[in-house]
């Protein structure tokens, strides 16, 4: 069988057809569970190579997300009651980012009471237009206070512009620095906080 690039290769033996997809697509937003620790991986590994190819090695990339972004390291943080992981998925289940919640592990800066850490929140950038992102942001915050959790915490790479930027539009302030570790690298991270 020849495949013609104008008709859909595989029309009529029964493989998948492909179309292109929509210029901007909004997500369907679901809770993960332990199953979806291998999921949360690959996506994890990929939003994060995307994220920071700007600003680190790849070598101290690659040596991060094999200790940071391991399927045993997500269904650990799974299995934690004080955790809540927010999948966004599209077509067929297909993880295309994630907004991570859990008890604060911010090396270097006191945490009180009530408070509670976004870990992790990323997103494909061919899914950020169409707010998508301030969907993730927005579950992550209804799910803290679901929590009875009283201040959200989130540490983000200094010179990330970017994501600093989204986080002050959503009501965070800087709070403090911590060092963060990737790989053979000493990243300075800012520490933001707003009140839930």
């Amino acid at each position: 069988m020849v495949c013609d690039p104008i008709k859909n290769c595989g029309a009529n033996d029964g493989r998948t057809q492909f179309a292109a997809p929509p210029e901007v697509e909004t997500v369907r937003l679901r809770r993960a569970t332990v199953d979806d620790a291998a999921m949360l991986s690959v996506v994890g590994t990929a939003t994060f190579l995307e994220a920071y190819t700007w600003a680190l090695p790849g070598a101290d990339i690659v040596d991060f997300c094999m200790t940071h972004q391991t399927v045993d390291f997500y269904a650990k943080y799974l299995a934690k009651p004080d955790t809540r992981i927010t999948l966004a998925v599209t077509g067929e289940d297909a993880p295309v980012g994630y907004a991570m919640l859990c008890r604060p592990d911010l090396d270097g800066y006191d945490v009180r009471a009530g408070d509670i850490e976004l870990k992790r929140i990323y997103l494909f950038s061919s899914y950020r237009p169409g707010g998508n992102g301030q969907r993730l942001m927005d579950a992550a915050l209804a799910d803290a206070r679901e929590m009875g959790q009283k201040r959200m915490l989130l540490g983000t790479n200094a010179g990330n512009a970017r994501a600093i930027a989204f986080y002050r539009r959503n009501g965070f302030s800087e709070v403090g620095t911590r060092t963060f570790v990737v790989g053979a690298q000493h990243c300075c991270d800012v520490i933001f906080g707003r009140d839930l």
